[in-house]
């Protein structure tokens, strides 16, 4: 028997046919382990944010409980990078960056991420001067995908970073449920499964939105400016309805890796730090299987936002009170209570990272078929501080991005780390940002 990275093994049980799918071997892929050698398709790659709020600890004397002292190649674990041991070598942490507000004041808990988005410091809190760059390599690597992208809150809030026009944001998925039932729900198509077959319902559904195409066009020409951005922001979402129901009505490719997960049961929604990871944890395995099952090749994720209400069960204070009232200790030169809550904040981080580790794809793992840019609001949260933001690039990129490193920054823009994401992920950009965090600078140390 001839077997291809297509074939499924079946067999009878009890009077019943099964088929079990067989996994991505070297015997499928080309002698770099990259491509599959009967089609010379690449695993693809995929990309991702991941944001949490209140930054990390510094201290008052210019020390850091996040920042590795080592520079380049084999930075060393630090108290509050713990949690990514598992995953080091595929990591790359960028200490000392700030934002270049361009005389534009400081919009707290918002500032730092608008800009690392943006590439512009926004001129005022809760808006962005300029789409976040994840739009455009959403549309770049999500063609021929289901979702172009897919949004996350592990906090509970329906808090997202995402924006085609700086105003309106991406509605996330905001518990395990809803992001089962929005990637594996209705909709889903196994791509594994021997029986397919074109939905009649599906069909009437495009003949519809395509029937109406023409009037969509015309109206656009009538309107004035403002009803244009209002019109232009409603038929993304038609063109993105339009581009789900295609890739419907196409038989799916194999996903040698997709495993459909069991439907999760029902957690609870609550601020404690111990929820949210738990909450993170199930969310990370769910987005994925997702991504192993070709639903989406990109993803923005919040574990909590930049105001955090985080606490640690049985305490009285949340974090983001903590970061202001708590005292530095003398003895050790830092708010204790509040590196602790940034510690247990990163620990979901590391177990995310984790959990796309543990997914084999090619010759190495999910993880490393992506490039995931995380980074939070602020530096030394107690002052709400636009230097020294914490931001970290995780995952190979697909043999784009040699991790293991610690860059560090004399105050550069938060822009070029933003911008080596971009490249690491193969969207087509020579520069990113305005004004003084304009740059066309990747930082070419970290990429291969």
């Amino acid at each position: 028997m001839t077997f291809s990275r297509r074939s499924m093994m079946r067999g009878m049980v009890g009077g019943a046919a099964v088929c079990v799918g067989i996994p991505t071997l070297d015997m499928f892929l080309d002698v770099n382990g990259q491509t599959f050698a009967d089609t010379g398709a690449k695993v693809p790659v995929r990309f991702g944010t991941y944001f949490w709020g209140l930054g990390l600890t510094d201290t008052p004397d210019g020390g850091s409980r996040w920042v590795p002292k080592t520079k380049g190649k084999g930075w060393e674990i630090t108290p509050e990078l713990e949690s990514l041991k598992p995953v080091k070598d595929k990591v790359s942490v960028f200490s000392g960056f700030r934002v270049n507000g361009d005389g534009r004041p400081n919009a707290v808990h918002w500032s730092g991420h608008a800009a690392i988005l943006s590439g512009v410091a926004p001129s005022r809190g809760g808006q962005m001067d300029a789409p976040s760059f994840d739009t455009q390599i959403a549309d770049a690597l999500g063609v021929g995908t289901r979702f172009r992208s897919i949004e996350c809150s592990a906090n509970g809030k329906t808090v997202s970073y995402s924006t085609r026009t700086g105003k309106s944001f991406a509605t996330p998925e905001a518990s395990p449920i809803a992001l089962y039932t929005r990637l594996f729900g209705q909709g889903f198509q196994d791509p594994n499964s021997p029986n397919w077959s074109p939905d009649a319902s599906i069909m009437l559904k495009q003949s519809v939105l395509s029937g109406v195409a023409e009037q969509r066009r015309a109206l656009l020409a009538r309107v004035g400016s403002t009803d244009r951005v209002k019109l232009d922001q409603y038929f993304t979402s038609l063109r993105e309805m339009e581009n789900q129901l295609d890739i419907q009505l196409q038989r799916p490719a194999k996903a040698e890796a997709c495993l459909i997960p069991t439907r999760p049961d029902e957690k609870p929604r609550a601020h404690s730090v111990d929820v949210i990871n738990a909450n993170s944890k199930a969310m990370a395995r769910l987005l994925a299987m997702g991504m192993a099952c070709n639903q989406t090749k990109v993803f923005n994720f919040v574990h909590t936002p930049g105001q955090s209400e985080t606490y640690i069960a049985g305490d009285s204070k949340i974090y983001h009170q903590y970061t202001h009232d708590e005292p530095t200790d003398p003895k050790l030169g830092y708010q204790p209570n509040s590196s602790k809550l940034a510690g247990l904040v990163m620990q979901a981080f590391g177990d995310f990272l984790v959990e796309m580790d543990s997914i084999k794809e090619g010759d190495g793992t999910l993880l490393d078929n992506m490039a995931v840019l995380a980074f939070s609001d602020t530096g030394y949260a107690k002052i709400h501080s636009l230097e020294n933001i914490p931001m970290l690039i995780a995952g190979g990129a697909g043999g784009r991005h040699k991790g293991g490193y610690h860059i560090a920054s004399a105050g550069e823009p938060v822009t070029r780390v933003s911008l080596t994401a971009q490249q690491l992920a193969g969207a087509p950009v020579g520069e990113f940002g305005a004004g003084a965090m304009k740059t066309s600078r990747p930082i070419t140390e970290i990429m291969a």
